[in-house]
């Protein structure tokens, strides 16, 4: 399975909410997400490729170990996840098998779905407000997610966000990486 995604920053909070609502969305209570994210020591910042992310999250009161691997791009990757009991030991862990700890974002998340997609609106710590679309689809080559991509922004557009606003390749992590490491 492949988590197909598309981001931008999100310029007008309160208007999206309502074209969502008005479409019968439903918002999910807000979930407070510390993403620790992790790659073998010795590597560049961004990762290339096909150097796998570990990613440690703490949601609410849950902690979550996930993979990605980026294919085509970075919000095109091979993603599995599963629910673990102990978080803190889980980064402890990785830390002793020399796994560096490249960020920790630091976000509030609400969801919804709309037919096949899953949307969030998400208040990053240091970065500010953004939009995900997302997919997880099954097929293989990279163009039809590419595709899939195409369409989640068109339907970003409806809702008021602008090409301008898209952020292209952008995860949270090397966003604040990026910012947080400016000379």
């Amino acid at each position: 399975m492949y988590e197909v995604e598309v981001k931008a920053h999100l310029k007008d909070r309160k208007s999206v909410i309502k074209k969502l609502e008005s479409l019968g969305c439903r918002f999910s209570k807000e979930l407070h997400q510390v993403d620790h994210i992790f790659a073998p020591e010795g590597n560049p910042f961004p990762l290339p490729f096909e150097i796998p992310i570990l990613r440690v999250r703490k949601s609410n009161n849950k902690y979550f170990f996930t993979l990605k691997i980026s294919q085509s791009s970075r919000q095109d990757c091979i993603e599995r996840e599963m629910e673990i009991v102990e978080g803190e030991k889980m980064i402890e862990i990785l830390k002793l098998i020399k796994y560096k700890e490249f960020a920790v974002v630091d976000k509030k998340r609400i969801k919804t779905n709309f037919k096949d997609m899953e949307i969030v609106l998400d208040d990053v710590k240091d970065l500010g407000e953004f939009i995900e679309a997302e997919k997880i689809v099954t097929h293989e080559h990279h163009e039809y997610r590419k595709k899939i991509q195409e369409e989640l922004f068109e339907f970003l557009e409806t809702l008021g966000v602008t090409k301008e606003n898209r952020v292209i390749d952008g995860k949270y992590d090397i966003m604040l990486y990026n910012k947080l490491n400016e000379r």
